[in-house]
């Protein structure tokens, strides 16, 4: 396993484990082999396994979840017996443990501050300051991204989002002396997030590996408890405060990455970036059946690079009424020059080829998907028997790929004359000014 499929690695051995206890101890034993060996997949198993030993603990599943305690005991007991680094991961993890166990305890004390988020933030740092624990911090490996040593928590770059939980962006300085920006939520069960994020990583790769690259952005997502956990900060800005303080999106572009000499004013690179990501999660949403997304949730990179968060719907759930089958807007269209510019033309081309590409790998897509039946996630858990189907009828494996052309064609044409998103995210931006 290379560095680059080390995170899909781990969470597709994660994925493995839910199953652990339902047959032999040879399994087990492979992954706690292999945690030995890898201390990415130590960490994503330790953290798996912590999640559901709390997620199985009610009286009708309190066996499962003393299963999974006697198979973290197990790995821990084997990274201790293994010595060397593979001791050094397991030290690695306590700390870790004792670090996810304060984070719970400041998002407590951060959410009892009474003022607005001014306060909650001077607050924060405050305790940052003054626990000792986080101001040295050396080897620590971050459970997020257990690649990545990090030192300390810098007090001053820490933040609180203004938002219903209160989440916490948190700076950390790593080894290297570089800086790591995380956020840690509580109250938020994240496993869903998790799969989704993972099944996108799973489809750049297959995508990438066909000569077909998107620009994708799958941040790192880690549960670890059914309440909490970290996600990869992305330096990005919402569709929504784009189009407030820019106008437009080949605005914002502009205003970052000027060409005067380019296509819009705009970096070529950029504008393809943006093209190129604006067809993949078009695709990959529609797939995977995301739903409830709004400007809020489509954040837009400097580079020209856009990218979904938020999946607490899929499978074709949404609490908003008659959902498009891709979120497109007139804005979104516009930045790639409207619908009879060339760039316009080339994301149909790359739907298209993205469509059919990832059709082609349905059946490895479907399997992996089939690991996490029984993982307790949200929106599988309401049809479990359904799930796989789900996402199987949305591949269309009767067609042919000139059939499958024609459909993308038909969905892209529907999105983007849908009148209902327009309404919706009136909607929820004026909720949201009224919150701010």
């Amino acid at each position: 396993m290379n560095d680059s499929e080390h995170s899909t690695g781990g969470d597709t051995n994660a994925s493995v484990a839910a199953s652990v206890s339902n047959t032999s101890n040879d399994l087990a034993s492979f992954l706690i082999q292999s945690g030995c060996q890898d201390p990415v997949i130590a960490n994503y198993l330790y953290w798996y396994l912590t999640v559901e030993i709390e997620a199985t603990a009610s009286i009708d599943s309190s066996k499962l979840s003393n299963e999974y305690k006697r198979i973290r005991a197990r790995l821990q007991k084997a990274l201790q017996m293994a010595g060397g680094e593979a001791r050094q991961r397991e030290n690695s993890i306590r700390m870790q443990k004792k670090l996810v166990e304060t984070l719970v305890s400041m998002t407590k004390l951060v959410s009892q501050e009474t003022g607005g988020r001014t306060q909650k933030e001077k607050a924060l740092r405050k305790a940052i300051r003054e626990h000792s624990d986080l101001k040295d911090m050396p080897g620590l490996c971050l459970p997020v991204d257990p690649l990545v040593k990090v030192k300390a928590i810098v007090p001053e770059a820490t933040m609180v989002f203004n938002s219903t939980r209160m989440p916490i962006k948190l700076c950390f300085e790593t080894e290297t002396n570089e800086r790591y920006t995380t956020v840690f939520k509580s109250g938020d069960d994240l496993r869903q997030d998790q799969l989704v994020v993972q099944m996108i990583r799973i489809m750049d790769r297959l995508l990438r590996r066909e000569g077909l690259d998107l620009r994708l952005t799958p941040y790192s997502v880690l549960a670890t408890s059914p309440n909490d956990g970290f996600i990869e900060f992305v330096k990005s800005t919402p569709l929504t405060s784009v189009m407030s303080n820019w106008s437009s999106i080949q605005e914002f572009l502009r205003s970052f990455r000027p060409s005067p000499n380019s296509r819009y004013g705009i970096e070529h690179e950029v504008l393809e970036n943006y093209v190129r990501s604006c067809a993949g999660y078009s695709i990959i949403c529609y797939i995977l059946g995301i739903g409830d997304r709004h400007l809020n949730n489509l954040l837009l990179c400097e580079s020209g690079r856009l990218f979904h968060i938020d999946f607490g719907f899929f499978l074709g759930r949404d609490p908003k009424p008659l959902p498009p089958p891709m979120k497109l807007t007139t804005e979104m269209v516009n930045a790639m020059g409207g619908l009879d510019s060339k760039e316009w033309k080339d994301f149909r081309g790359f739907c298209f080829s993205a469509f059919n590409i990832l059709r082609r790998h349905a059946n490895l897509i479907l399997n992996l998907f089939s690991l996490m039946l029984d993982a307790g996630i949200p929106d599988i858990a309401i049809e479990k028997d359904k799930a796989v189907q789900k996402v199987e009828q949305r591949f269309h494996l009767e067609m042919t790929e000139e059939m499958a052309d024609q459909h993308i064609q038909m969905l892209i044409d529907e999105s983007v004359n849908a009148k209902m998103p327009i309404i919706v995210d009136l909607v929820h931006n004026f909720t949201q000014y009224m919150r701010n």
